[in-house]
């Protein structure tokens, strides 16, 4: 899969001046998990940044090497006024994107799950000053953002001695529109119903999937195509943005099984398969 990736400087740019009006969001794609919101009140989120080539830089001979370079470099997100990070796998939470973003912006929140929140803490005392800890229903208030974390289930919950999840999703609210950031999950009984109650506008799920091959070399699964697009449906979201299907091609689905899927078993349900540094205009 290749994609003609913009110039970072423009991409750039165009996070810093886009104007957006009452009532819409925008959105970009960072590729992977990785998104940048900015609303009305020019307040940016940036959710799951992997800006970096560290994965393969780190793990040389690794399967997981980046389809596309990054859209970004790390610095060009120091406008954001905050990170959201969903887990601690390397491609959600990338130390090498966050160290960097300190160093420019030494303010910059990073809220983390608290078990990998404490153990960064331990390991790397410079970003203290950084870390927050994401809660599962625990709200808090970034600009004009108002973020709900909500419990994910990376093939399970997984909760440490504390009832802390390790794996989370986020429910942002801004401008009267509601995104859902699931995070790398599966859906689960539980999902459903918090979901089915919110009826976000905008549901943002992972389609690559799991399978037996990927399972015993160690890949932990999310919800596959037809499982992101019936919760979709169930829950009544008016769009669906999904993820998880452009950066490693060791571990996907072929996307043209979920459009396939969507129109087929959905019709007139909408979806947008955006591209890495692609800006997108949701209005409500």
């Amino acid at each position: 899969m290749a994609y003609k990736l913009r110039a970072q400087s423009v991409l750039r740019a165009e996070i810093e001046t886009t104007k957006v009006p009452f009532g819409v969001l925008a959105i970009w794609s960072l590729g992977q998990a990785g998104f940048v919101l900015k609303n009305s009140a020019n307040d940016i989120l940036a959710i799951d940044p992997y800006l970096t080539r560290a994965i393969e830089l780190n793990n040389p001979g690794t399967e997981f090497v980046r389809a596309f370079d990054p859209v970004l470099q790390p610095e060009d997100i120091a406008c954001a006024d905050a990170i959201l990070i969903s887990h601690h796998h390397d491609d959600h939470m990338d130390l090498a994107t966050l160290q960097a973003l300190s160093a420019v912006k030494r303010e910059m929140p990073f809220y983390i799950p608290p078990v990998d929140a404490l153990a960064l803490n331990e390991a790397y005392p410079h970003l203290q000053g950084n870390i927050q800890r994401a809660m599962t229903g625990v709200e808090f208030d970034v600009g004009h953002f108002r973020i709900r974390p909500v419990a994910s289930a990376h093939s399970e919950y997984e909760k440490n001695e504390q009832g802390y999840d390790r794996y989370l999703g986020f429910l942002i609210t801004t401008d009267g529109i509601t995104f859902y950031h699931s995070g790398d999950t599966l859906v689960t009984d539980e999902l459903k119903e918090e979901l089915s109650a919110i009826k976000p506008d905008i549901a943002v799920l992972p389609i690559n999937g799991g399978d037996y091959s990927r399972e015993k070399r160690g890949i932990i699964p999310n919800m596959g195509f037809r499982d992101a697009a019936d919760l979709n449906q169930h829950i009544k979201a008016d769009l669906m943005l999904p993820f998880h299907y452009d950066m490693f091609t060791c571990n996907t689905d072929n996307p043209s099984y979920f459009v396939d899927y969507m129109l087929s078993a959905y019709p007139g349900n909408k979806f947008h398969m955006m591209a890495p540094g692609e800006r997108f205009i949701y209005m409500k």
